[in-house]
C-alpha cells in the first residue's frame, strides 16, 4: 500500500471549495474529495502546532502525553520507555507501530527543527528535513526534495509519505500574483463587518486587528499592515486564500508525478492539518490563540482505494488522535492499549462507526483554555486569558453563530452546567487511566504565576 499524507499547516476547511467555499482555492484538494470521503467534524484534541502533532504521533490526549503548549511546562513529552528499546508496547509512537506492521513511514518536514521536537522524528524509516528554515521554507522547496525522492521511489511498495507544507501559516510569503485568480470572486464572508472590526481596534494583544506588524507596515504584499477596516480584512483573506491555492498547486505536482509513474490510482491520499486560524473570531486575525471552533475544526479528506465511497462525507465527531488508531487498523498494526485514539475505519467505508458523544479541546500556548464541543454547543473555560477579550466562561450556539459572537452563558445556565459535568467527567477519566501525569495545563498556570511574581518582585 502506498499512502500520501499531506499535512498542511493552519488550514481551515471552510476555505476549501469541497467544504462549500465560493472561491476557487483548492482544485487539487477538491479532486481528491470527489474520489473519497470528507469529514466535517474532525477536530484536533489540542492546539496549536506542537500539541496537535504530538496527539497524532502519540495517539494520546495532551493531558496524558504532557504536551498542551508549544513552550515551557506544557511542552514536556511524557512517555514510558523500555531501556534501550524505545517506548513500551502499550504506548508506542505511531510511526514505530506502522513500521512494525511492514509500512515504511517517510517524512519531508522541518517541523522537528522548528519546535526542537526531536520526538517527532521517532520511528520514521526516513526523515528528510527540507533545509534550515524551520517552517520558513515554501512549497516549491519542499517539492524539490519530495519529487526527487518520488522519481526514484514512487513505485516502491508499502510506504507512507508524509509531506508537510507551511505556506498557509502566517505570514503569506508567496508572490502576490497568486491572488489574481480571485479578482472575479469577491470575499463573500459577511463577518466581521465594519462595526465588528472597529470594536476589535480596542483589543491590545498579539495578532489582533492593530497588532499585526510593527508600525502597521507589512513586508508581505499579501498581508495588510493592520486590520483597520473591512477592505484590509478582505486583503488578509485574499492572502490566505492565495496561500491555499499555492499549496494546492504543489500538491498537484506530487499527484502528477505519482500518475506519471502509474501508481496514483492505487495510492491512498490523506489531506489534513494541525489546526486552523482565526479571522476575526474573538478579535484575532490570522493566528491561533485559543480553543475556538475555527482553530480546532480541521479538514480531513481520505481517498482509500477499495474502501472509501466517492463524493461521500462523514459528520461524526472525531479527534485527530483517532486517525492514528485508524491507520494502525487499516494497516494491520495493533492499536496500543494506552492510546486514547479509536479507529474510524468503518466511517471511511460509509458505515456507522466511531461517533464520540462530545469532544474536549485544549489550548495552552497563549490563552489557557479547555472547551467542550457537543453537536450544537461550544463551551470554553479560560484559566488564563492574557490580554484577549474573552470571558471566563463562554457558551455558543454553533449551529446559528459560527463566528462565536454571542455568549449564551447567562441564558443557558443548564447547558453550562451539563458541559461542566462533561469536562469534569473527562478530566477524571484521564486521571484514572494507567500512568497518570500532572495536568500540563495546571503546570503551565503555575509557571505563569511564578513568572508574573518574579516580574513584580
Amino acid at each position: 500500500m502506498r499512502i500520501i499524507l499531506f499535512d498542511i499547516d493552519c488550514l481551515r476547511p471552510d476555505h476549501l471549495r469541497c467544504y462549500g467555499y465560493g472561491r476557487p482555492t483548492s482544485p487539487t484538494i477538491d479532486w481528491v474529495a470527489e474520489r473519497g470521503v470528507r469529514f466535517t467534524r474532525y477536530c484536533c484534541a489540542d492546539s496549536p502546532c506542537l500539541p496537535s502533532r504530538m496527539g497524532f504521533m502519540s495517539g494520546r490526549f495532551g493531558a496524558r502525553n504532557g504536551v498542551t503548549s508549544n513552550i515551557g511546562a506544557g511542552a514536556r513529552f511524557h512517555i514510558r520507555h523500555t531501556a534501550y528499546r524505545g517506548p513500551e508496547p502499550d504506548n508506542e509512537m505511531l510511526m514505530r507501530q506502522l513500521r512494525r506492521a511492514g509500512c515504511d513511514p517517510i517524512s519531508f518536514s522541518n517541523f522537528a527543527d522548528r519546535h526542537c521536537a526531536m520526538w517527532f522524528m521517532c520511528g520514521w524509516s526516513e526523515f528528510h528535513t527540507i533545509n534550515l528554515k524551520g517552517g520558513g521554507e515554501d512549497a516549491a522547496e519542499v517539492n524539490e526534495k519530495v519529487l526527487r525522492w518520488l522519481k526514484d521511489n514512487a513505485t516502491r511498495e508499502n510506504y507512507l509519505l508524509h509531506i508537510n507544507y507551511w505556506d498557509t501559516h502566517r505570514p503569506y510569503r508567496m508572490d502576490a500574483s497568486w491572488a489574481d485568480r480571485f479578482k472575479d470572486h469577491p470575499v463573500a464572508q459577511p463577518w466581521p463587518d465594519e462595526e465588528a472590526i472597529q470594536r476589535h481596534q480596542s483589543i491590545d494583544a498579539p495578532f489582533t486587528a492593530r497588532r499585526q506588524f510593527k508600525d502597521n507596515v507589512s513586508p508581505y504584499p499579501l498581508m495588510p499592515g493592520a486590520v483597520r477596516n473591512r477592505a484590509e480584512f478582505e486583503h488578509m483573506i485574499t492572502g490566505y486564500d492565495a496561500s491555499i491555492a499555492y499549496v494546492d498547486h504543489h500538491m498537484k505536482r506530487v499527484l502528477d508525478e505519482l500518475d506519471r509513474q502509474g501508481v496514483l490510482d492505487d495510492a491512498a491520499v490523506i489531506i489534513t492539518s494541525d489546526h486552523g486560524d482565526a479571522f476575526g473570531e474573538h478579535g484575532v486575525y490570522s493566528d491561533h490563540v485559543c480553543a475556538d471552533e475555527c482553530i480546532h475544526n480541521i479538514p480531513l479528506i481520505v481517498r482509500w482505494p477499495g474502501l472509501t465511497p466517492p463524493e461521500s462525507h462523514c459528520d461524526s465527531m472525531i479527534y485527530n488522535i483517532d486517525l492514528s488508531a485508524t491507520l494502525c487498523d487499516l494497516l494491520g498494526a495493533p492499536i496500543p492499549a494506552d492510546w486514547d485514539g479509536r479507529s474510524f475505519k468503518e466511517n471511511l467505508a460509509g458505515r456507522t462507526g466511531l461517533e464520540r458523544g462530545y469532544l474536549v479541546w485544549g489550548h495552552g500556548l497563549y490563552t489557557v483554555q479547555r472547551a467542550v464541543r457537543t453537536r450544537d454547543r461550544l463551551m470554553i473555560r479560560s484559566d488564563d486569558r492574557m490580554t484577549y477579550r474573552m470571558e471566563p466562561v463562554e457558551l455558543y450556539d454553533m449551529e446559528n453563530d459560527r463566528y462565536q459572537t454571542r455568549n449564551l452563558r447567562d441564558e443557558e445556565p443548564q447547558t453550562v452546567e451539563r458541559c461542566d459535568h462533561l469536562l469534569n467527567e473527562w478530566l477524571q477519566e484521564q486521571r484514572e487511566k494507567p500512568h497518570p501525569i500532572p495536568d500540563p495545563m495546571v503546570l503551565t498556570l503555575q509557571e505563569r504565576s511564578a513568572e508574573r511574581s518574579r516580574r513584580r518582585g
